[in-house]
């Protein structure tokens, strides 16, 4: 009876588990002590809110036990009992709202991220909000990242307030908001009393993000990073060590073939010069993303090829890409190159980390690679291995292909970067901290770091500056200059690594000054460089990265689309 009584009362109650602390998860990173006093405070009120309900729930009981012999006074009592437990509940609610500001985020942690909490964005954001931001550390690679929200999904108590992540797929967020594990955004994003920041954003790009993260039913469950930049368009940039051509009498590579004798050369005259053979002819990491990977750069001199799916050359049929004959013979050419040992094995298992090392090896061991950020080479300017490096146009493959990725736009994938929980009790808190990533220096220290150290917007200090857009005439000045690269740190505090929902437009991307004085020589300034030899290397038809599926479809391709993609890589 007492067994059946406790299960009553919570039923009674409406009660779910209740949601762990920080300290639970086993994954957090450790927290101010005053913050973490105040989320305990504020935990103990959910307590005592469970408590107050679970009393009145148990008064309820009995009256309704009672109330079997008909009794007018266990009516009342019962009455009393429900007025007495709901006000309570009212207090401590209010209670809670008034002094609990805490906030509790599960990010994807950045390797180069050395502190979350004693972290300038951190501080800023907290400043502007009023929010506690307490944090849950997820995995970097989006891999262990997506198993870890699952297993956090299924076991419901471990849930945060808030998820922020750019790695999660569309099919995945799909099922968790028809699910009810996301709550729908879309009242949040339309409403300029709620968010004022992001209503700022001009209609038309609202339109386009509405258009990439509205799903087939109807619904948004994230919040937008929009990072529009001209120079992300066509991140699978090739590399070349011009100094090693030039120490063999070599001239740069224009096909596939001619890069095949470069590279034998790389790898037999020692053109580093230190009488060992620990030349890399050929490198780019599979697992690096943003133009890292050298077999999709490679790829594109044998067919079009920018994922698992692309439309034919009439543009009205999708593909599987891997499936084509153009396909095949880049597998058979890269197969060639690595077994002369012309291709590194260590593509294959080298992550960014090991990436950047092998790059900035003194002396220099890499003869050709991809590369989509400069910021791999720590200070590329001045930095001696970047230096011997030199830009290069694609390379043409036998049957005279000669393309590079293009990205339009970006996918669901990088524009969709924040969720919150269903069921939290902080939704208007989170929709609070959502807004202020929209504000335009939120927006800038976001991507650029700490604000007049990192990067400045003030007027006299962008007086004179430039860049290879405003100097071709594309924009009469720059918005943003940059005092330091923070991408190029191995260890910072500065950001949360550019993980987070953002707004910067393509105009507000092109007009940003890089660090130090501008100078068409420059070796770093490859902006204008780059839209010239990788700008239009695209074919007429290809795939845009905003395909949205019925529930139907999403059900169907859910499996392949993750398998396939696994398979073939």
């Amino acid at each position: 009876m007492r067994d059946g009584l406790l299960t009553l009362c919570y039923y009674s109650a409406g009660l779910s588990v209740a949601r762990r602390a920080p300290e639970c998860y086993g994954t957090g990173v450790p927290h101010k002590a005053e913050k973490h006093t105040k989320f305990k405070e504020g935990y103990k009120m959910k307590k005592k809110k469970i408590m107050a309900l679970l009393l009145a729930a148990s008064m309820t009981a009995a009256a309704m036990l009672a109330g079997c012999s008909g009794s007018e006074q266990s009516a009342d009592t019962a009455a009393g009992a429900e007025s007495a437990g709901e006000a309570a509940s009212t207090q401590e609610t209010e209670a809670a709202s008034d002094t609990d500001n805490t906030l509790l985020v599960a990010i994807q942690s950045k390797t180069n991220i050395s502190d979350y909490e004693d972290n300038y964005m951190t501080k800023t954001l907290e400043e502007m909000t009023g929010i506690d931001i307490e944090f849950v550390m997820l995995p970097a690679a989006s891999d262990e990242l997506q198993t870890k929200v699952s297993l956090m999904v299924t076991a419901q108590e471990d849930l945060p307030d808030v998820l922020i992540t750019d790695s999660l797929s569309e099919q995945t967020v799909f099922e968790y908001g028809r699910n009810g594990i996301f709550l729908p955004v879309n009242d949040y994003v339309s409403d300029p009393e709620k968010m004022p920041n992001y209503n700022s954003i001009p209609e038309e790009e609202r339109q386009k993000i509405a258009t990439i993260l509205t799903l087939s039913d109807g619904n948004m469950y994230s919040f937008a990073k929009y990072d529009a930049e001209t120079w992300n368009t066509t991140s699978n940039r090739l590399f070349i060590n011009r100094a090693w051509l030039d120490k063999l009498g070599l001239d740069v590579p224009t096909t596939t073939d001619e890069l095949k004798e470069v590279l034998i050369a790389f790898r037999d005259q020692d053109p580093n010069g230190n009488g060992i053979q620990d030349e890399i002819p050929l490198y780019g990491a599979t697992a690096v993303g943003y133009g890292g990977n050298v077999t999709i750069g490679l790829m594109n001199s044998f067919t079009y090829y920018d994922g698992p799916l692309g439309l034919d050359e009439s543009g009205e049929n999708v593909i599987a890409a891997c499936t084509t004959e153009g396909f095949k013979k880049g597998l058979l050419y890269m197969n060639d190159l690595y077994n002369e040992g012309l291709l590194s094995p260590s593509i294959f298992t080298d992550d960014s980390t090991q990436f950047k090392a092998t790059l900035n090896q003194e002396p220099g061991v890499v003869g050709f690679v991809s590369s989509g950020s400069l910021s791999n080479w720590p200070d590329a300017a001045t930095n001696p291995n970047f230096l011997e490096m030199e830009m290069i146009a694609p390379m043409t493959g036998p049957d005279g292909v000669c393309w590079s990725p293009y990205q339009a736009s970006f996918g669901f994938n990088s524009h969709s970067a924040m969720y919150i929980f269903n069921g939290t009790e902080k939704a208007d808190l989170a929709v609070k901290l959502a807004d202020a990533f929209y504000d335009p220096d939120m927006s800038t220290i976001a991507r650029y770091g700490e604000k007049d150290v990192d990067w400045t917007n003030d007027p006299e200090i962008l007086e004179g500056k430039t860049n290879d857009y405003v100097s071709a005439g594309l924009y009469d000045s720059v918005k943003v200059a940059l005092i330091n690269d923070v991408w190029s740190e191995t260890s910072t505090n500065k950001f949360w690594g550019n993980v987070q929902p953002r707004y910067f437009s393509t105009e507000d991307n092109d007009r940003v000054a890089q660090v130090g004085e501008y100078s068409a020589d420059d070796p770093a300034n490859l902006y204008g460089e780059n839209l010239q030899l990788y700008g239009g290397k695209h074919p007429e038809h290809y795939l845009p990265n905003i395909l949205h599926y019925t529930e139907e479809e999403m059900t169907a391709i859910q499996g392949p689309m993750t398998d396939i993609p696994t398979y073939v890589s």
